[in-house]
């Protein structure tokens, strides 16, 4: 995942022209749904929805090509289901809440169609590290009884009273992200595709897969 993100970073770099006047800075902020599942191996995924809301720098080469970062909290979610997950009689784990404060770095190209309308579509990555949440997980115990734990989705809960102990998600998440926006003089309209390159839970070995629509103002 890291060799990705660099050469992804690197190729960002060289697109930069040589003469580079012309230049703007923008700063805005937005906000918008999120729609998350896990990409997991061995096991079943069902999606969860969630929300994210956050400020944006972008800068704008004469060129028309821009380069946008910014600081997003976005919480994402999902749900995985098997029999004796981990051989651990575990049958469904709902991550609830796995809220992450994300950083994207993304590149893009800005045409104008005119009546204060123009599209841009981008390439980039994203890095995001986990804060907080809750997950529940469901199972059988040692005494063959039926049970659902609440657990934080990224700290360890020991077993105890024959529960299976929880093992957390990573809080450290990374992959490559695609966006195409719609702007309307200060307003943008933004659908966002990350792709997920860090293993996320153990459970599968799961990837995030994340949808979000969002809303945006361009303060300049």
């Amino acid at each position: 995942m890291k060799h990705l993100l660099f050469k992804t970073l690197l190729v960002m770099l060289f697109m930069l022209p040589v003469s580079v006047s012309a230049q703007k800075w923008n700063f805005g902020v937005e906000a918008g749904y999120v729609n998350n599942t896990l990409a997991v191996e061995e096991y079943e995924s069902t999606a969860r929805n969630g929300f994210k809301f956050g400020t944006n720098a972008e800068f704008t080469l004469s060129n028309h090509i821009s380069f946008e970062s910014g600081l997003a909290y976005i919480r994402k979610g999902a749900t995985t289901s098997g029999d004796n997950i981990l051989s651990k009689r575990i049958s469904s784990i709902k991550f609830a809440e796995m809220n992450y404060l994300q950083i994207p770095l993304m590149v893009g190209y800005e045409a104008n169609l005119g009546s204060g309308f123009s599209i841009k579509p981008e390439v980039g990555g994203y890095f995001a590290v986990g804060l907080n949440g809750d997950s529940f997980v469901t199972g059988i115990d040692n005494f063959n009884q039926p049970y659902e734990t609440r657990v934080n989705t990224f700290s360890t809960t020991e077993s105890r009273n024959g529960v299976a102990p929880f093992r957390p998600c990573n809080r450290i998440d990374g992959g490559l992200a695609f966006a195409l926006n719609v702007n309307y003089r200060h307003f943008t309209l933004k659908a966002e595709y990350d792709l997920g390159l860090a293993t996320t839970t153990y459970y599968g070995n799961g990837k995030q897969r994340t949808f979000s629509v969002s809303l945006g103002y361009w303060l300049f």
